[in-house]
């Protein structure tokens, strides 16, 4: 297992940093540039992103889409560990984004 920790830090001002736990393990790619294999990552923490702290203009198409796909992930896994309530806040923490 790996960690995935991204951030952005302003020295003497604030810092984020988004962690997620990934297992690597060996990619299945359809081109091997020079035989030397890829490596792909599996979640482990299924945890939404906070929407609103993500600045959707700064997004490409493709990366929202990644974000929803990953969010209705979140849902699907996470499902049928909770109650009535958490399930209410789940399905709007993880609601569809658009730019």
């Amino acid at each position: 297992m790996q960690p995935d920790e991204p951030g952005y830090y302003e020295d003497g001002n604030f810092g984020i940093r988004l962690e997620n736990v990934l297992v690597v393990n060996e990619g299945d790619t359809k081109f091997n540039f020079g035989d030397k294999g890829y490596i792909s990552f599996e979640h482990i923490t299924w945890a939404p992103y906070q929407s609103k702290l993500i600045d959707l203009s700064l997004l490409t198409p493709e990366e929202i889409d990644w974000l929803n796909t990953y969010h209705s992930k979140c849902r699907d896994i996470l499902a049928p560990y909770l109650d009535d309530a958490e399930m209410a806040w789940l399905k709007k923490a993880t609601e569809p984004v658009r730019a």
